[in-house]
């Protein structure tokens, strides 16, 4: 029934790189007319390539660029037909030099490794395999791996490199499936991590069952035998195990390529094989260029060039570990990630490598948890020593400098990339120095807050008045389900004179995480949940509580000091993270373009969309024909005296101050039926006394919904009474009356009707079912959050669990 607008992952991908493209860190356009592979001409100036994937600098190498452009001569620009049909000669020279290169195993060449990926898994998984993913195998693995889910495919995900989860997955699941599929980097990506090879082999003797799949692209060209990439070098290929790897990055070209030792998947995959067949080939032009780079793996040159690079990479090691930087990767691949921590550092420390004429990348959430981001860089055969000099010296200078100019502590930093910070007489840290002019006043409990104070900032703002406060920690407190036990933290700043100038509160509590998720994914992990309770929870620190909703941050930006106040804020949520052990950490609702927008995304806050919140402020109307005519909408207008108006004499209404234990069992028992139906908003249901606390308080109040003449109680609304608006909170429903009596719209009229009966200036309806609020003239307002995660394996098994 209610529908939200659920955040996607793509829109958190869009916020966080749309923002380092403004601050002109990604998406950069470069100008030069000419590459050789040591620079990028940018805004004018030269800087040094440290960013690029051609390891061994093939891509400009003499007999690749003249294959290519003898072949082009002779066969033209492309051919244009299927595989299915011709196999032009080129490209069977192509692959059969590509089989001698892997020792005889089968290989097929594509437009991409992506390509290559999307064919072979569509044709080797079979419905009754299991695929385990590791959470960082790479986006172009994941994506086809939930289209084998339309063929009844199970695909679960591990922590990465976690070889103890992935055995355990192993061992539950081994009598269950025909095959089990762990598929996995050779090299990783972003950290320039490696698989361990050693225990992968000992799983493998363990389980026949077992085989393994591998995107070896990054590991392809600078190691191994022939240049056939980690994995080949460390497990070979056979029967179960299939590598996919590429003929771009060190390979020098551009393209695919899958390497099979078992000749029936090669043959089943070389007939039809999707992409392969009904896609273009490599062109001509692609080709030569990787024949003449696959002579090359075939000769000795190939072990000039690695050593080359090798000694390339010893001498960074040796660099990057005199100049004490937070280097977290493998000394063993030419892929480097430098820890800087908060994104708004690493803007500033990536920048100012750029200013300094060096080129490298920026890695953030959600690729990396949003406390761990770091700059990123890659080493090639086009580097010199002397660069490695300037581009070590630069990070070291100007990484702390960067730390320091955000406001962050150098000392964390390291210690959050495990690192011992050694300080030096040429690098002073300084920390920084906050106004000693706010006093910050913390809290556990709305009874030890002024109530004046409170509700100067907060009476107007949904159910979080001194009283509303009250009821919450009542209802959440001294519960036997953890879940339903929430700590409460409050803090108030002010200045020396009294004057407040920030004031909110968070929630401690163990949330869903598939809370916004589709609803499609939420019913999935439910299904889990009903033997594994807390299966994809996480104890989350969240400003506001899931019983309320609203602006729950009071500021006066006009004072002097707001900022500073905010930098306190920032403070007090990390201690009280750390306080309650919270995973993740939600600053919610905020509008676009709030004051706080900015900062939260410069500390390290990805933005997220919540769900719709939906404001009525009606002149007061006296007669539904008033009502009518405040809304332009004629298709709301009919809606309303169809639905509404015509089976509102079925209805005995009641409205009450104070509900018996009898009759607060009713009306939680409808709110379950609410909850249990709807997967849009899921959240862990409330204690089962939520309505009995709730009949204490005077500023709360019931509406009962009942067919007349009968007793049977089928709706309830449970509405908040402000001083200047009403909240009508929850709402529960039998649903056998949706369809028959239109329950729900009836429910709808009535929460509108006694905000208007109460003469508030405004009521708010809540999230959810914007269509149905917006016909009575409600207005939607776009909510955003900003999150916050210790480690994004939770995110990516959600994002996995997708369809």
């Amino acid at each position: 029934m209610a529908k939200i607008n659920h955040n996607n992952y793509l829109d958190v991908v869009d916020n966080v790189w749309t923002s380092a493209k403004e601050k002109g860190i990604m998406h950069i356009n470069s100008e030069e007319q000419s590459f050789k592979g040591e620079k990028f001409s940018i805004k004018g100036r030269e800087l040094i390539n440290f960013g690029t994937c051609g390891y061994l600098g093939l891509e400009t190498h003499p007999d690749l660029i003249a294959g290519s452009i003898e072949l082009t001569r002779k066969f033209g620009t492309q051919l244009s037909m299927s595989r299915a049909y011709i196999r032009p000669a080129y490209i069977q020279e192509l692959e059969e030099l590509m089989s001698q290169l892997f020792d005889g195993n089968k290989v097929i060449c594509y437009t991409s490794t992506s390509n290559a990926h999307i064919s072979v898994i569509a044709t080797i998984i079979k419905p009754d395999d299991l695929i385990i993913l590791d959470q960082q195998v790479h986006f172009s693995v994941q994506f086809p791996c939930k289209n084998t889910k339309l063929q009844g495919t199970e695909v679960k995900m591990v922590r990465h490199s976690n070889y103890e989860m992935l055995e355990e997955m192993i061992r539950e699941n081994y009598n269950k499936y025909n095959r089990i599929w762990y598929m996995a980097d050779g090299v990783y990506s972003m950290h320039g991590d490696l698989p361990d090879t050693i225990i992968l082999k000992r799983l493998l003797d363990k389980y026949p069952k077992l085989h393994l799949y591998f995107d070896d692209a990054h590991g392809m060209g600078w190691v191994g035998k022939n240049g056939a990439g980690y994995i080949y070098d460390r497990l070979g290929a056979s029967e179960r195990i299939v590598i996919i790897s590429t003929l771009a990055k060190g390979f020098g070209c551009v393209g695919g390529m899958a390497i099979f030792a078992d000749s029936e998947m090669y043959r089943r995959t070389d007939i039809f094989g999707g992409p392969l067949s009904y896609s273009h080939p490599l062109s001509p032009a692609n080709v030569g260029a990787a024949i003449a780079s696959a002579k090359i793996h075939l000769s000795d040159d190939i072990y000039t060039y690695q050593s080359e690079l090798k000694d390339l990479m010893n001498y960074m090691n040796l660099r990057l570990e005199e100049k004490n930087l937070t280097n977290i990767s493998s000394p063993d691949s030419p892929i480097y990630f430098i820890g800087s921590g908060l994104n708004k550092v690493t803007r500033n420390f990536v920048h100012r490598i750029l200013e300094e004429g060096i080129y490298v990348n920026t890695a953030t959430f959600p690729v990396v948890p949003n406390d761990k981001s770091g700059l990123r860089f890659t080493l090639t055969r086009h580097n010199t020593k002397a660069d490695i000099d300037l581009l070590t010296d630069a990070m070291a200078y100007h990484l702390p400098k960067a730390v320091e100019e955000e406001g962050d502590s150098v000392e964390r930093v390291y210690k959050e990339f495990g690192y011992h910070l050694q300080q030096k007489e040429d690098c002073l840290l300084v920390e920084p120095i906050k106004n000693s002019n706010l006093i910050v006043e913390e809290y556990t409990t709305i009874h030890d807050i002024n109530t004046a104070d409170w509700n100067l900032m907060f009476k107007d703002r949904g159910n979080i008045s001194h009283s509303g406060m009250q009821c919450m920690e009542e209802i959440f407190s001294n519960n036997e389900q953890p879940e339903e036990n929430w700590s409460f933290h409050y803090i108030i700043v002010k200045d020396k004179t009294g004057k407040l100038v920030l004031a909110t509160f968070f929630t401690g509590a163990i949330y869903k995480d598939d809370m916004v998720a589709q609803e499609n994914v939420s019913k999935q992990i439910e299904e889990v949940r009903k033997t594994d309770p807390y299966y994809l929870c996480s104890k989350t620190l969240a400003m506001g509580s899931l019983f309320c909703e609203g602006d729950f941050i009071y500021q006066d930006t006009q004072h002097t000091e707001w900022r500073n106040s905010v930098n306190y804020l920032f403070d007090f949520v990390s201690k009280v993270k750390k306080d309650i052990d919270a995973k993740v950490v939600i600053f919610r609702d905020f509008e676009e373009g709030g004051f706080l927008n900015q900062m939260l995304e410069d500390e390290g806050y990805a933005k997220m969309r919540m769900p719709n919140t939906n404001i009525i402020s009606h002149s007061k109307w006296n007669t539904k024909e008033e009502l009518l005519s405040l809304l332009n909408s004629k298709n709301s207008i009919n809606n309303i005296k169809r639905y509404v108006f015509k089976y509102e004499d079925q209805f005995d209404v009641a409205i009450k101050k104070k509900l018996t234990d009898k009759e607060a069992e009713k009306h939680y028992q409808l709110f379950l039926n609410v909850k249990k139906a709807n997967y849009a908003f899921n959240f862990f249901a409330y204690p089962e006394k939520t309505v009995k606390i709730l009949s204490k308080y005077s500023d709360w109040e019931f509406l009962e919904f009942r067919i007349k003449g009968s007793d049977e109680l089928i709706g309830c609304i449970w509405f908040f009474i402000g001083e200047n608006h009403a909240c009508p909170l929850i709402v529960g429903l039998n649903y056998d009356y949706i369809k028959s009596h239109h329950l729900y719209k009836q429910i709808m009229y009535y929460m509108v009707k006694r905000g208007n009966d109460l003469g508030k200036a405004k009521t708010y309806l809540g999230l959810t079912s914007d269509y149905e609020k917006q016909k009575y003239g409600a207005k939607s307002i776009p909510f955003y959050g900003y999150l916050k995660v210790d480690n994004i394996y939770n995110l990516d098994l959600l994002s996995s669990l997708s369809d």
